[in-house]
């Protein structure tokens, strides 16, 4: 993929609200959604103790999957990332990874100590980095190619 291709892919991905986690949990593959940053070529979520935090912890290949539909015309975009996670040990990190979420979901969840004190996101104790490996586009014509296109960062 050209830089300008993964210049799109990366826009695509800092505008969408929800992505999908691929991963294996006991064996099994295991999908769930979450809220995401794009952040200096790696992917940045939070998340609680529980079976995505475990299987990251097992397995640390992922795949993430963003995606938009317009009903009006029927056609559809995505953008797909496979990359290695890991819980994020510098605080540093976790610290802009909760700036950044937080800037970017502010429209849907309000100021960060509205309604009598800190919203969910502040209080959700793992940041999880997801170094991006590699990154494809697949549309039904439109937008961001007329192909599948994979490249590695």
């Amino acid at each position: 993929m050209d830089p300008v291709m993964i210049e799109e892919a990366t826009g695509f991905l800092r505008e969408t609200l929800v992505a999908h986690l691929g991963l294996v949990s006991d064996g099994k593959p295991y999908v769930t959604p979450m809220a995401f940053v794009v952040d200096d070529g790696r992917i940045l979520f939070r998340t609680r103790p529980g079976r995505k935090l475990e299987a990251i912890v097992e397995n640390p290949v992922v795949c993430i999957e963003a995606c938009s539909f317009d009903e009006s015309t029927g056609e559809w975009q995505s953008v797909i990332v496979d990359g290695r996670a890991a819980p994020v040990t510098d605080p540093a990190v976790g610290e802009r990874a909760v700036t950044l979420l937080l800037e970017k979901y502010a429209n849907q969840l309000g100021p960060p100590l509205g309604m009598g004190g800190l919203q969910p996101l502040a209080s959700t104790s793992h940041v999880i980095e997801v170094v991006i490996d590699q990154v494809s586009s697949v549309t039904s014509g439109s937008g961001l190619a007329l192909r599948t296109l994979q490249e590695r960062f």
